[in-house]
């Protein structure tokens, strides 16, 4: 009887050990991973490290403009954390390819008000796993922007202030569709070039 008893709870332990480990995917079609953005980095126009970006629109006398490469601090985390110590699954990793950013027109000294950048879409491979986070640079305003209108009318004193809007996009090994979003102030101007 006793052995009966110990079968019985082992083939009901495995059953649910079973269970459990092909809940790995949500049935209704999405990943068990999440995607957070958890610092977005920007710098001064001198080049120290802030949480906005100072963009220079004419990077010296010779009229040189150059993109604002800035950088994304990524994590990759379980939507339920594992309670019975399974762990994720290699179908967690987070692989990343691109990256849209738009442009909120906020605020200027510019009159009339000259609205603000097109939106554009970057490309990027960058994979990862569950509980790890990585640093991604990436360009968040092009040079060809700074060519164009608003940007290629600032001159002076004038200052445009727009909100970023960058959200990545991924999906998990086992294809299912990944994305997060995180803000950024730009502060457009022709800065003092030492």
């Amino acid at each position: 009887m006793k052995k009966i008893k110990f079968v019985l709870k082992i083939g009901a332990l495995l059953s649910c050990v079973f269970l459990l480990s092909t809940c790995t995917i949500h049935p209704d079609n999405r990943s068990n991973s999440i995607l957070l953005v958890a610092v977005i980095s920007g710098h001064t126009d001198g080049g120290d490290a802030a949480d906005f970006l100072e963009s220079d629109v004419w990077e010296n006398t010779d009229n040189t403009v150059l993109a604002d490469v800035i950088t994304a601090s990524l994590e990759a985390k379980l939507k339920e954390p594992e309670s019975i110590g399974l762990g994720p699954s290699y179908l967690n990793r987070i692989n990343i390819h691109s990256y849209d950013v738009s442009y909120t027109y906020v605020d200027s000294n510019i009159d009339p008000s000259p609205g603000a950048p097109l939106t554009f879409t970057g490309r990027l491979s960058l994979q990862i796993d569950v509980d790890a986070s990585v640093d991604l640079d990436f360009v968040v305003v092009r040079a060809q922007a700074k060519t164009v209108l608003p940007l290629l009318g600032i001159a002076g004193t004038e200052t445009l202030q727009v909100v970023a809007r960058i959200t990545f996009y991924g999906e998990d090994i086992a294809g299912q569709p990944i994305e997060a979003t995180g803000y950024l102030t730009i502060y457009f101007a022709d800065y003092v070039d030492v």
